[in-house]
């Protein structure tokens, strides 16, 4: 007498399309809050990303002149230009530590990361042993800092070695 109807709950959703604005709105709600959320700590850690990132390409540059040394069989230097914010990167054949006509450079006039400043710096150099040579005194610092007053330095000790130092307090300690 009563047919038995089974219930299959995808044939009544099988007509559904779309969002309900319910779920639109709670959608939005979450992720408006993780935004606001992830905004200050973005903008908090992008000026200490570019002095990394600007810290991590001279390093890799002063890396770049101690290898062409030793491979080209000469000198190699970098000149930094504090005023501008940029570097060069050159073989010295003559030993001078001065960018001259007769010098070929490897990487000329490369700039910083934008908000990054030199505040102090020397010229290095390499040996064609990978070394600091005779005319450049120990130990070579080049320093850099951001507006959020970091200060990151490079140091090239006399036998070449190469670390990278962090100041929390305008230079008092270093790590």
């Amino acid at each position: 007498m009563f047919k038995k109807r089974s219930f299959c709950f995808w044939k009544t959703l099988k007509n559904r399309k779309g969002f309900t604005l319910a779920e639109l709105t709670v959608t939005l709600s979450i992720l408006g809050i993780m935004t606001a959320i992830s905004i200050p700590s973005y903008i908090s850690w992008l000026p200490r990303h570019k002095l990394q990132t600007s810290v991590r390409q001279i390093y890799d540059d002063l890396n770049l002149a101690k290898i062409r040394a030793v491979k080209d069989n000469t000198y190699a230097c970098i000149t930094f230009d504090v005023g501008n914010n940029n570097y060069t990167v050159f073989l010295d054949p003559d030993g001078s530590s001065n960018l001259t006509p007769g010098d070929t450079t490897i990487k000329g006039n490369v700039t910083l990361e934008n908000g990054v400043d030199i505040t102090a710096a020397n010229t290095c150099g390499f040996n064609n042993r990978g070394m600091l040579p005779t005319i450049i005194a120990p130990p070579v610092q080049v320093s850099l800092t951001n507006p959020t007053g970091i200060i990151m330095r490079i140091d090239v000790n006399t036998a070449g070695g190469i670390s990278i130092l962090t100041s929390k307090d305008g230079g008092a300690t270093w790590s």
